[in-house]
């Protein structure tokens, strides 16, 4: 998980500076990227409202392409990269990436919410929505059940660990 990723301060400090020197699109848009995950795709970028800039974030290497067609997808060039584009963000401003990537998730393809519900929930549990996400960590609980066992568990599992945070008297 790229929130369990330690960046060394000096190499941190390295990418800042290159971040830095970046137009304010290519940043917003980098860092809406990283709330993504380390690959992404421009449809859920403009899923998101961004307009993306992805040519500036391609010559300055801090982005790779890595499928043409039918629709390009990218990923960050090394996952430190990723790791400070995450972090630098303010708290409040992630939450509220992970809230519009799930509600994003959802209605992008509506006819699987029930196979991408683990990643809408995982969404839904950093923005700190963290009763929404246990009912969609149930949810892909079940629909994993007759697919994959263990993906059941693990849904289960984290929703349990979520369920496990709350106050007592929720």
């Amino acid at each position: 998980e790229v929130d369990e990723l330690r960046v060394p301060a000096t190499v941190q400090a390295t990418i800042e500076a290159r971040i830095d020197r970046l137009s304010a699109p290519a940043k917003r848009t980098l860092t809406a990227a990283s709330v993504i995950g380390m690959r992404f795709d421009a449809e859920l970028l403009a899923a998101l409202g961004i307009d993306a800039v992805l040519h500036e974030l391609l010559a300055v290497e801090l982005i790779d392409q890595i499928r043409f067609l039918p629709h390009p997808e990218y990923v960050f060039h090394h996952p430190l990269i990723h790791a400070v584009a995450y972090e630098s963000q303010l708290r409040s401003d992630r939450a509220d990436w992970h809230r519009r990537l799930a509600t994003a998730i959802q209605q992008r393809a509506p006819e699987s919410v029930d196979e991408n519900a683990a990643l809408i929930a995982e969404h839904l549990r950093a923005a700190g929505e963290l009763h929404t996400a246990y009912n969609w960590h149930l949810r892909a609980a079940g629909w994993s059940t007759s697919r994959d066992v263990d993906a059941a568990r693990l849904g289960w599992r984290r929703a349990k660990h979520i369920a496990d945070s709350l106050p007592s008297d929720e």
